[in-house]
């Protein structure tokens, strides 16, 4: 059986970003609906919670893009820790519950289709305190649950 598009990986953090992140800062996502143009808070499609996003720096020296996007699924706003240097707005975190998904991005202009990465977490935490065994359902809870005959793994 093939995966479905959209399907969330469960990633390691210290696989994802092995070098650390620095939060910036948390906003509410918002979806924007065409028919009447007015934006709503998001909701993820799988928990029905509300998802917020969490914009970060990769501390990777070789990363190509240092500006991350870790989207956050909680009933609230989630609290991000003390600055590392007061004045400086960047906070080192960790993400509980990790997940990726891998899409293809439009190139712009000319420019080429290339692979990019979506995250998703169930929380954020000051870097080395986020609880162990906090792994997520991953995939389409629906299609999981019958490829396994309604079992658990």
């Amino acid at each position: 059986m093939a995966l479905m598009g959209g399907y969330r990986f469960t990633v390691p953090m210290a696989d994802a970003f092995p070098h650390g992140l620095y939060a910036m800062g948390v906003q509410q996502a918002m979806d924007y609906d065409q028919k009447t143009g007015r934006q709503s808070p998001s909701k993820d499609k799988q928990t029905g919670e509300l998802v917020w996003t969490v914009t970060c720096i990769d501390r990777d020296p070789e990363a190509r893009e240092k500006e991350v996007k870790v989207k956050v699924t909680a009933p609230h706003v989630p609290m991000l820790p003390e600055e590392v240097l007061p004045g400086t707005g960047l906070r080192a975190v960790e993400f509980s519950g990790l997940t990726v998904t891998p899409y293809i991005q439009e190139g712009r202009g000319n420019g080429r289709a290339r692979m990019a990465l979506s995250f998703r977490a169930t929380g954020v935490h000051p870097q080395g305190q986020a609880p162990g065994g906090s792994a997520p359902t991953t995939g389409r809870a629906s299609r999981s649950a019958s490829a396994e005959g309604g079992k658990a793994a």
